[in-house]
């Protein structure tokens, strides 16, 4: 027989929307990585691939956090991340987001930063692969290759994988 699970578990995946219908914290972890995504509503991220790159490493030291992957679409920006705390998180992503914009352009972020924690294992090597690969195809290595369709779910969040230049 199975327990019941009276405590519901928190959803580890956070953002992506514009509704501010949050009635918790953004879950956050330090222990683990964090995948981010940056959605914009220009497509002129790859054309300042060398400015968003260097701003990125710049912001990531300044508050100690580390980078395992990353990879800037023409409108989206992902980021395999290890945070140092929720408080460094927090001003990393305004220091971040506001120096871009103010460099590309006021109102340039079409929803607000997407945030899944990632469990060890093969969520991470799965997160990575979809990380090369997009790296792959912005680059015309490799050609697009639609992404199998995620499960519908109730809110109306953003998805990430559905979105590839």
């Amino acid at each position: 027989m199975k327990q019941l699970n009276l405590i519901p578990q928190p959803s580890l995946e956070m953002g992506g929307s514009l509704n501010n219908t949050r009635n918790q914290k953004r879950v956050l972890s330090s222990q683990r990585p964090i995948h981010l995504v940056l959605k914009s509503n220009k497509n002129h991220l790859f054309k300042n691939r060398d400015f968003i790159q260097r701003t990125i490493k710049k912001q990531t030291k300044n508050f100690r956090h580390q980078i395992q992957s990353m990879s800037i679409q023409k409108n989206h920006i992902h980021i395999l991340i290890r945070i140092a705390d929720r408080s460094s998180y927090i001003k990393y992503i305004r220091a971040l987001t506001g120096l871009i914009a103010r460099k590309l352009g006021k109102g340039m972020w079409k929803f607000r930063p997407f945030t899944k924690v990632l469990t060890w294992g093969r969520e991470i090597k799965n997160v990575n692969t979809y990380i090369f690969r997009n790296e792959m195809e912005v680059f015309q290595i490799w050609f697009y290759k639609r992404r199998r369709p995620r499960k519908k779910t109730t809110s109306n969040a953003f998805h990430p994988p559905n979105e590839c230049a």
